[in-house]
């Protein structure tokens, strides 16, 4: 499969391919290009990771550049099977699904094929989340990637570790969008297992019509890596692309590369605009029922993008959204069936995206609560060099020092809570097998975050008179615990300690100190619950965490929560007293616990 090159690409479209190979532009993990290998002018092979778009204008006329769209669309027209593999120039792997018999699609074209309950299908079991447990999908697309068995499942793993581009047209998009996903949900099993060498599919569909409902839709927003990986190339004359519109339950996800026969075309990825470009288009489609051909269309927007006048070329420099907006529709010969009203829902839109400065880029956000998380290390090391204990010096700040301290520490506290509550809630969400695990990175990260700021809302809370802080604990801490331990079982191996935890491992060790505390003073104070054995069971609960090395030292310091909680208990219990923990205590043991 090769395309000729153009001997002369305009300024526009140089300005992109200049763009990938500047390293000091941010990567958009968010883009549907971002996993697309491309040839730059020298002949080399780049993976599209390094590509900032400014507009939609600019990311169009860049999808109209490029040679892997042509490239999928050739592969589904040498596809004689149900699906097969091909190789492009560029190196790309593509796996293309056959277009449906026409008959088919005439039974499709007729209103044959409509939504239906994903609850009893386990063909699209990989889909619902915990948020969308249930959706709706056409029929069409369950019937005809239940046809294709399991042969196909064992491929999409086969290329797991690959970069694949999945493709098809009219209603065998349906079955490359299906498979995509399948395959999406096949990664993040195998990343939430650790795997470092996944590699995401992306999927381009020709003509593909709306397959499911709002409740579809959010299941794949809900995981941006999937959410992203969609392009839908749609032309102004097929009836297939534009059967379902808005006045349907269905809703568009993805991006959508809408075009004309001269070459026209534009790109669009919010819903509030996908949909009224396709009823404009659908006007025009009430009396056809052929399947559409791509093959001129890519071949016209080729021509344009390479050949497009400097009028047009001095019409991206507007300011004005508005005015982008209308190019775009002008572009694509819709202008005139689209409503002042829906420019305007348009325009609002686009000023709300704008505004959202959380673009899907996990890594980096990780990287800037590391920073955070720093600081907060940085404070618990001043604390220990005082001698008075992480935990016990945030609860009790002695100076003005301390106290201006800590509320510099707040801040950090507040963030790495905000953040690690939104991945726990977005990791939850997913079906069990990919949300029983972060991604190793994010797993150790969660925890070390768990152990260093936990204590410290342990303070916050019992500083505020609050008791039972267990029973009350936040979910995202507990989840971030359970998915550790989960972790630990899998791995058979575990390392024996034999020095003292720079970290104590159980987060909610203070807690346990504190209820200690709670339950000493009412005995002490004349209450009617004896706490003996509650008393009893925390010592054995303490002595275990020390003979496993999982606590910190600074436990020990002179005035912590801890051997304040001792001291009171040595006096109620007596001199005579014995057990293993009061004897470590007493022999002053803890000096050597390092």
């Amino acid at each position: 499969m090769h395309h000729q090159s153009p001997r002369k690409l305009d300024a526009n479209v140089n300005k992109f391919l200049r763009t990938f190979q500047n390293e000091s532009i941010k990567v958009p993990s968010h883009s549907i290009i971002s996993n697309i290998n491309i040839k730059t002018p020298n002949k080399s092979t780049t993976k599209m990771s390094k590509i900032m778009f400014n507009n939609e204008i600019e990311l169009g006329k860049f999808l109209g550049s490029i040679d892997v769209i042509p490239d999928a669309y050739q592969a589904i027209s040498e596809t004689t099977l149900a699906y097969e593999l091909h190789t492009t120039r560029s190196g790309n792997t593509v796996l293309a699904f056959s277009s449906c018999p026409p008959d088919y699609t005439t039974r499709f074209l007729t209103g044959e094929f409509d939504l239906v309950s994903s609850e009893n299908l386990q063909v699209v079991d990989f889909i619902p989340t915990k948020v969308n447990s249930s959706f709706s999908i056409n029929k069409a697309a369950v019937e005809l990637f239940q046809q294709l068995g399991d042969d196909l499942k064992e491929l999409e793993h086969k290329y797991i570790n690959s970069s694949l581009i999945i493709t098809g047209s009219g209603l065998g998009g349906y079955l490359a969008i299906l498979s995509a996903l399948r395959l999406h949900h096949a990664i993040d099993v195998e990343e939430s297992n650790g795997s470092k060498k996944t590699k995401r599919p992306i999927c381009i569909t020709f003509g593909s019509p709306l397959i499911g409902d709002k409740a579809f839709k959010s299941a794949i927003d809900e995981r941006p890596q999937w959410k992203f990986s969609f392009l839908n190339v749609v032309a102004r004359k097929d009836p297939v692309a534009t059967f379902f519109s808005s006045n349907t339950l269905y809703k568009p996800f993805g991006t959508f590369l809408f075009c004309t026969e001269s070459g026209g075309h534009t790109a669009f990825e919010d819903q509030h605009s996908i949909l009224p470009v396709l009823d404009a288009m659908k006007f025009s489609n009430e009396d056809s029922s052929q399947v559409y051909d791509y093959t001129n269309v890519l071949s016209s927007i080729r021509r344009k993008v390479l050949y497009r006048g400097s009028s047009e070329l001095d019409e991206f420099n507007l300011n004005s959204l508005r005015a982008e907006i209308k190019l775009q529709l002008k572009e694509v010969d819709v202008l005139s069936d689209i409503t002042n009203d829906d420019i305007g829902k348009m325009e609002n839109q686009a000023k709300l995206n704008k505004r959202k400065k959380n673009p899907y880029e996990p890594t980096k956000k990780l990287n800037e609560m590391k920073i955070s998380l720093t600081y907060m290390e940085w404070y618990m090391t001043g604390q220990k060099r005082k001698g008075c204990g992480y935990y016990d010096g945030y609860k009790n700040p002695k100076t003005r020092e301390e106290i201006v301290g800590q509320q510099e520490i707040l801040k950090h506290q507040g963030r790495l809570n905000q953040y690690w509550k939104d991945i726990v809630v977005e990791k939850d969400r997913m079906p069990q097998k990919e949300g029983a695990k972060l991604r190793k990175r994010w797993l150790l990260g969660g925890n070390n975050y768990r152990k260093i700021v936990e204590p410290l809302d342990i303070a916050e809370y019992y500083k505020k008179g609050n008791i039972k802080y267990i029973e009350n604990r936040s979910n995202h801490y507990k989840l971030l615990e359970k998915w550790l331990d989960e972790d630990k079982d899998s791995n058979s191996s575990e390392v024996t300690r034999n020095k003292a935890a720079s970290l104590t491992e159980d987060s909610c060790f203070w807690a346990h100190v504190e209820e200690a505390l709670i339950l000493l003073r009412n005995m002490v104070n004349g209450g009617s619950i004896n706490a003996d054995k509650e008393l009893e069971e925390f010592e054995v609960y303490v002595m275990h965490e020390i003979e496993n090395y999982t606590v910190s030292p600074d436990i020990f310091l002179k005035g912590s929560s801890l051997m304040t909680w001792w001291n009171e208990y040595k006096a109620y219990k007596g001199t005579a007293y014995a057990s293993e923990f009061a004897r470590y205590m007493n022999n002053a043991s803890y000096d050597s616990y390092k």
